[in-house]
């Protein structure tokens, strides 16, 4: 019996958006281990203040949250609520850019064995539907994690920020639109020209205004999204950092003089590129 479409799109929301929510609790663990260099492998899930292994159920995506009172079972250490906020927050975005670049028919379409012969033509996988959906999960994936570190640590680690540039440049070189040499470019347009930023700042004004995380950030983000991407990566993530930078001034009464992480606006400002990077272009050439 086949299938109408709608019930298709709420089959695949529903695990799309249970497989984000899966991603999300992994990526609590990564922003948890790697600043305490700790494998994000083993040991199995534990609290952080009594160390004690956590039970099975606790680690189911939110519910877990939900089951266990938002506490631990054994010393009821208090978990933040900012476990399940990132796991939801995943699923969310996970099932926007989902719906954002495929459908349902373009994954079908992809496993010739899920349609009929009648129904099913070779050659429909196109590397164009799918390499913007992969280039904004692997953006949103790193940059929660990163942002979450950068908020808590004031760091971005090398040991997401290089694995990321490998893995950004894997995935552009299937990108017709960028290739291997537009990648190559937006890595080093992207550390080099914030280098240069960096230092030229130093040099006028005596101190550190930008980290080498976010040197290296901006060129994982050149490596999948090239230079044009970059530049408007970083227009846009200082715009949403001054505006943030200005109201949080306000809000603890330190006055402008408040440092901020800037990782977290670099995140925002290329999963927007990534997603609606060319309604962006539109707008402002258009206005």
């Amino acid at each position: 019996m086949p299938i109408d479409l709608s019930t298709l799109n709420i089959i695949f929301g529903i695990f799309v958006f249970l497989f984000g929510i899966s991603i999300g609790s992994f990526l609590n663990v990564v922003a948890y281990r790697i600043p305490l260099n700790i494998s994000i492998v083993r040991p199995r899930s534990f609290c952080p203040n009594c160390k004690k292994t956590v039970p099975n159920y606790a680690l189911i995506p939110v519910i877990g949250y939900i089951l266990t009172h938002a506490k631990c079972n054994k010393c009821n250490y208090k978990i933040p609520i900012t476990y399940p906020i990132v796991e939801l927050l995943t699923g969310i975005l996970t099932l926007f850019i989902f719906f954002r670049f495929l459908t349902p028919i373009n994954v079908l379409e992809a496993f010739p064995a899920f349609l009929t012969v009648e129904t099913f033509q070779y050659g429909k996988f196109h590397f164009n539907n799918f390499v913007p959906f992969f280039v904004s999960l692997w953006i949103l994936y790193t940059g929660i994690p990163l942002s979450i570190i950068d908020l808590k640590y004031r760091i971005l680690p090398n040991k997401i920020i290089y694995p990321g540039i490998i893995i950004g440049f894997l995935i552009s070189c299937f990108n017709h639109n960028l290739g291997w040499s537009g990648s190559l470019i937006g890595i080093i347009t992207g550390a080099g020209g914030l280098f240069f930023i960096a230092k030229i700042y130093e040099l006028l004004r005596g101190k550190q205004g930008i980290g080498m995380g976010d040197v290296k950030y901006l060129g994982f983000i050149g490596a999948v999204l090239g230079w044009k991407g970059v530049v408007f990566t970083l227009f846009y993530a200082s715009i949403i950092g001054a505006i943030i930078g200005i109201l949080w001034g306000i809000i603890s009464k330190k006055g402008l003089a408040t440092a901020i992480p800037f990782g977290p606006f670099l995140a925002t400002a290329a999963l927007a590129i990534s997603t609606y990077g060319d309604e962006i272009l539109a707008f402002i050439f258009k206005n």
